[in-house]
This record gives structure tokens, sequence and C-alpha cells, in this order.
């Protein structure tokens, strides 16, 4: 049971949206869902062995979820109505013959019906694990999942390879609903600005935008699987000074920076910045030796939303070297 307080003083208001779960948790032992197993090893070690890591959430750490969850229940509604089903089709030049052809989970098609399947959850045995995942969108065969997210996660395409592997995590679960080889991720931005928008041809022209992201093979997934828990029963009774780090990739860590300075007594502004500290000496040495170079190294991201930062020794070092602010 999780206690939960209320350190920012939202509002009752608020904290009877943010409070409310209805999401239909796995309470096997044994069940893994998709998404933890997208998760490092070294996290989800570190949860398993401090079970009560969890306990204690502050609501307002909830509101990236509650509105994930917010915008998933609406998909559900929104397409178990026939009437909104039509409107949406006849905007894409689709006759009401195709919207009467269409099947909310259906248990059996007929030919020519086409298949819609919403928030459905399926699991899987696997060298003793149940695989647990639940979908947000399947339609005539295509995988759709809805992020509501930072216009920059689509620019750096930081979760790409999750998309991915999400993806076709879900495609070895119902490979009878899912066809295609790729996921359609559908972006609703949460902090899309039209006046940048106007600015910058680079940067998403609307508040919402859907990219194509490829699938793996059901062979390929299952051996990512199976590696996967392979590694996690492994390390489940390994002491934290033994397990292994997150990577840089799993940490979403930024690049370390190197700042030329051409003029030693203003470091309010660097002459040019660096990758590398060879590409810097190089530079400095082509005006003479003159200058000062100064390291800043990458910024670490993932550990702020990770249950088990307080006791990850990982984490404390990176704190002492001031790559992570929590």
């Amino acid at each position: 049971m999780r206690n939960y307080t209320n350190k920012t003083n939202i509002s009752p208001a608020l904290a009877v949206f943010l409070l409310h779960d209805d999401y239909d948790v796995d309470e096997r032992p044994n069940a893994i869902s998709a998404t933890t197993l997208l998760k490092p090893v070294r996290q989800m070690v570190l949860v398993q062995q401090n079970l009560d890591l969890a306990k204690e959430v502050d609501i307002s750490d909830l509101v990236a979820s509650s509105m994930g969850t917010a915008i998933h229940d609406r998909c559900e509604i929104a397409w178990n109505c026939k009437e909104t089903r039509e409107k949406a089709f006849k905007l894409w030049g689709l006759n009401k013959e195709t919207s009467d052809k269409i099947k909310i989970n259906p248990t059996e098609l007929k030919e020519g019906d086409i298949p819609v399947y919403v928030e459905q959850r399926t699991s899987k045995e696997i060298d003793g694990f149940f695989v647990t995942g639940k979908f947000d969108l399947v339609l005539d065969g295509t995988l759709n999942d809805f992020k509501s997210t930072s216009v920059w996660t689509h620019i750096y395409d930081s979760n790409a390879e999750n998309y991915t592997l999400q993806g076709s995590i879900y495609k070895w679960l119902n490979p009878d609903k899912i066809k295609s080889d790729y996921i359609n991720i559908n972006y609703i931005f949460t902090d899309w600005s039209s006046a940048k928008a106007r600015q910058d041809s680079q940067y998403p022209q609307s508040r919402t935008l859907t990219k194509k992201y490829p699938l793996k093979s059901i062979e390929e997934t299952e051996f990512w699987i199976k590696d996967k828990l392979a590694l996690l029963k492994a390390n489940l009774n390994t002491p934290q000074e033994q397990l292994p780090y997150c990577t840089k990739e799993e940490l979403w860590e930024t690049d370390t920076q190197y700042k030329y300075y051409k003029n030693p007594s203003n470091l309010s502004r660097a002459t040019k910045v660096f990758n590398t500290m060879e590409e810097a000496l190089a530079r400095q040495s082509s005006e003479g030796g003159k200058g000062v170079i100064q390291e800043f190294k990458g910024e670490v991201k993932a550990c702020r939303y990770c249950p088990a930062v307080n006791v990850c020794t990982q984490a404390q070092e990176l704190i002492l070297e001031g790559r992570l602010t929590l």
C-alpha cells in the first residue's frame, strides 16, 4: 500500500483527479510488463531488492501518468462511439459503409470487417515469467500508441529504440492482431509553441504528429526478451556493488562538452564549444596556446524518474560529480 504526500499543497479538485487509479496491474509475483522490461537491469533489480521504495509518493509526481491515462481512456471511449467514428471517417474522405465495417474488440470476424482493438491486455509465459502488455490501439492490423510528451522528445528522437522495442513486444504478445511491421507513435505535445513553429521549419508545425517506427520480427523480439529475463534472473540476488551500471543511453545522458574561451578574463561566453578535448586543444594550439578550456560533464536525467535513486550508489556518484541534480 502506498503512502501519499501533498508537499506542494495541490488543491482537492486536482488531488482527486491525480489519485484515481484503475490500472489493471497483474499481481502475479512472476509477472513483468512490457514497459518494465525496457528499464535498465540495475533499476529492475534494485526495485526488487527494496520493495518499500515506492511506498511513499507525492501526488505532484503523478501529473504525467494521470494525463497519459486520461488520454488513453478518452481514446477507448471515442473509438467505442459510432457517431464519433463516422465524423472522423468523413474527414478522411471515407464513406459510412466503411464505418459500418469497423468492429471494436471483435471475438470473431466476417469477410470485409475492419478490426479495431482498443486497450487490450495480454500475457505470455516464457522462461518462468509472465510477460504482460496493454497496447493502446490496433487499427486494421497496425499498432498505434499515444504519447503526451515534450516537443524535444520528438526532435531528439530520444525514445526511438524504446518505441521499437515496446511495439515489438506488443506484436510478440498479439501476433493474431498486429500484422504491420511498424508502429505509429501519435505524439500530443505538452509544450508546443505556435510562435516557435512559425520561426523554425524543423520544429513540429502542429501540436500533434504521427511518426512510424519499425518493429522487430517475432523471432528477434523473443530472443531479446529471453536475454533480458536471463540478465534479470542472474542478478536478482547480486549485491549492488556488483550490479552493472546503467549505460549512457539508459541514463539519458547528454554529451560532455569542452568550451574554449579565447579571452581567459571573460568566461561568460565560450568562443567555441567542442565534443572532445582533442578538438578543443587543437583550437587552443592554433591560437598560440592562449585561452582556457573548461570541461562540462554530460547531464544525467533518467535518474530523476527512477524509484531506486535514493539507494543507488551510481546515482550518488553522479551527484558528487555534478552530473545529476535531483
